[in-house]
């Protein structure tokens, strides 16, 4: 019980420690459409 518990918890250290040091985070890349420039330079009518 108590190794079950042990192997758990550091299962989880090991899961934090590569979440951290991922270097991949797609959120900060995501494109959200068409900016303002774009928008200049293509009026709509």
């Amino acid at each position: 019980m108590l190794m079950a518990f042990v192997g758990r918890l550091t299962q989880r250290w090991r899961d934090l420690i590569a979440t951290l040091q991922d270097p991949y985070r797609p959120e900060l890349h995501y494109m959200r459409g068409p900016g303002p420039r774009w928008r200049q330079r293509h009026p709509q009518g």
